[in-house]
């Protein structure tokens, strides 16, 4: 089986995607030429100038156009904004930089620039997350039963979630690992147990950041990032029950053959000494009542009776012969 691995990639990788060749900065409203799909920066000024005095692009010589090369370049919003969300604070810097410029020029009329060219854009209308930044969440146990119901009964499941409901606030870039650490600490979860941490009915990996969750699933803001979690036995612990409940069948199989095999051999005098075994459907009360979601037994360990001792073979066993008149014991 191909295990998965997931790498994760610095920024400084990626900076050969997210700068411009001509000014060797981070894009700054990207723009890209329809021709090549290449993309160049600082308010389309690097590529403007650049096509003044040549009508093909700079880095692959394709012909932007033979008379007017202006009119084959565009703004690129999309690039733009994966470069804001990947580069940690450009956006506001941007922002920062615009605004003082135009405190600094009060002749430049900016009236009729959008708020974004005048620098009054927020991170949060810009949906742009920083990783020093508190995000609220909520946080609430996951019952698909309860999540399949509909119609009349949806309002007062509403209230009993409200209710079970707890709100934390975080740091932007705290992981799922984290997250599954607290909730494991808080309620005292043994350590034979799994913790999923889940949008919606979609389990999380343990190294996204809350930051990758409200860019991932598109958050929007209006409310706590809604989180949910449960608890399930682990695996491992699953796999090592299972065995263990064949060798108990399979020891219980062998100690009844043995058993009956002693039953045929032996006199009618002679009471049985085998036991019967327990039954592996009896009922098990679960050993954590804090956590009534939780019905198997800790560790995987059955705690039904112990085997019976395996009787001693025919030819072993004592027995009583009559000698004389008289009773003596054979070995």
């Amino acid at each position: 089986m191909t295990m998965h691995r997931t790498t994760r990639i610095k920024i400084t990788e990626l900076n050969p995607h997210l700068m411009c060749v001509l000014c060797g900065g981070y894009f700054i409203d990207a723009t890209t030429i329809i021709e090549c799909l290449h993309s160049f920066s600082v308010c389309k000024m690097c590529i403007v100038r650049y096509l003044e005095t040549s009508k093909y692009c700079p880095i692959c010589d394709v012909p932007v156009h033979k008379t007017k090369p202006l009119l084959n370049i565009r703004s690129d919003k999309t690039l733009q904004d994966i470069v804001y969300k990947l580069v940690p604070g450009l956006f506001k810097n941007e922002m920062k930089r615009r605004r003082d410029f135009y405190a600094d020029h009060p002749s430049v009329d900016a009236t009729t620039r959008s708020n974004e060219d005048r620098g009054e854009v927020a991170d949060e209308d810009k949906r742009i997350i920083t990783d020093d930044e508190i995000i609220s969440l909520s946080i609430e146990f996951f019952d698909h039963n309860k999540a399949e119901q509909t119609g009349v009964a949806e309002d007062q499941l509403t209230k009993e979630q409200v209710n079970n409901k707890r709100y934390l606030q975080c740091p932007a870039a705290m992981t799922i690992m984290h997250l599954r650490k607290f909730l494991r600490s808080k309620m005292d979860i043994p350590c034979t147990y799994q913790v999923e941490v889940m949008y919606e009915d979609e389990p999380l990996k343990d190294y996204y950041t809350l930051m990758d969750i409200a860019y991932i699933y598109t958050w929007r803001r209006n409310g706590p990032l809604p989180l949910k979690y449960r608890v399930r036995p682990s695996c491992k612990k699953m796999k090592m029950s299972h065995l263990q409940q064949e060798g108990q069948n399979s020891t219980g199989r062998s100690a009844e053959s043995d058993s009956a095999s002693d039953k045929a051999c032996s006199p009618a005098a002679v009471p049985s000494t085998s036991s019967s075994l327990p039954s592996p459907g009896t009922p098990v009360q679960s050993p954590h009542p804090h956590f009534p979601h939780i019905s198997k037994p800790v560790n995987g360990a059955s705690t039904s009776a112990p085997a019976p001792t395996r009787p001693f073979p025919f030819g072993k066993k004592p027995r009583k012969a009559s000698l004389n008149g008289s009773s003596a014991s054979s070995g």
